[in-house]
């Protein structure tokens, strides 16, 4: 990669950069490092089979090339041009779809067609975990907190049959407040997740099945307990002891759960289950992934 190559480029993105915010700047900055990594590396090679091989952009109009962004994204999307974290692990949607946003950006700035393609390829759907060892779980994590009544087996007990029943992700159950739980109306009230376009959905409210209202109530009856230090908190779901957060300060009990922490109590919660149900006729070990406890989404 010629110097004035790489020239053109970050001129590309400081003049498509302009009144746009620091975010966008520091994609942009992101996708152009990725695109001149990939002409480095696969430009000029010969390649296998009828594939045409990437040449090297030599005008501002090259490096949007169809020929050259078609390749480019298929390599970025499998994670072959990462420079930090596990080389080779495909990106997510929302990575990809960053990137394509700023491909357009750039290529607009540049004054040529649209060289992105319509689809972005979907990861296949993650399985969900079957009726029936979801309701052992259940179960299991229920009866644990009947027996125990310790505060962090009634939280486990209860975020579990949230997620398995209302389809709730960790940054939905993080959101969760007191004042969205209805116990005379058995209702529960939670605001989707955004999309990465368009306006934000509703709030939605849903009623409660007779098990999961239950789980709820009896974690409301513990949740006082552990806020005494943290008595403004209005969070659902709270930490059962204190840490410490990065810079060393100490947290006490009560405060409110981020997703990391809803994702960690699942954790735990699926390795106790796997424990005491392993070779309970009908059981299969559970996910450590939270996502996979929800319910199947109904088909289009």
């Amino acid at each position: 990669m010629s110097e004035s190559g790489i020239a053109t480029l970050d001129a590309l993105v400081a003049a498509a950069a302009v009144g746009r915010s620091p975010a966008r700047l520091r994609q942009l900055r992101w996708v152009a490092g990725e695109l001149s990594l990939f002409v480095a590396q696969y430009a000029d090679q010969p390649t296998e089979g009828e594939q045409p091989p990437v040449r090297r952009p030599r005008t501002v109009r090259d490096w949007f090339d169809r020929a050259l962004i078609g390749p480019f994204l298929a390599a970025a999307d499998a994670g072959t041009l990462r420079r930090r974290g596990a080389a080779g692990r495909p990106s997510g949607d929302a990575t990809r779809s960053v990137r394509r946003s700023c491909l357009r950006i750039l290529a607009r700035q540049a004054g040529v067609d649209d060289p992105v393609p319509d689809e972005i390829p979907r990861p296949a759907p993650l399985t969900r975990v079957d009726p029936v060892p979801a309701g052992m779980a259940l179960g299991h994590l229920s009866t644990r907190a009947d027996r125990t009544r310790s505060a962090g087996a009634v939280r486990a007990a209860a975020m579990a049959a949230v997620t398995r029943e209302l389809g709730l992700r960790t940054g939905e159950m993080a959101a969760l407040t007191l004042g969205d739980v209805d116990l005379a109306a058995g209702t529960l009230t939670w605001r989707p997740a955004a999309p990465r376009s368009g306006p934000s959905p509703e709030p939605r409210t849903a009623r409660l099945s007779r098990s999961t209202l239950a789980a709820l109530r009896d974690w409301l009856e513990v949740r006082p307990a552990l806020v005494t230090m943290a008595p403004r908190s209005k969070a659902l779901w709270v930490s059962i002891r204190g840490n410490h957060d990065g810079s060393g300060v100490r947290r006490p009990p009560g405060m409110p759960l981020r997703p990391n922490g809803i994702r960690r109590s699942h954790e735990r919660a699926v390795q106790d289950c796997n424990v005491n149900l392993a070779g309970e006729p009908g059981y299969e070990p559970l996910p450590r992934v939270p996502g996979r406890l929800r319910p199947e989404e109904p088909e289009a």
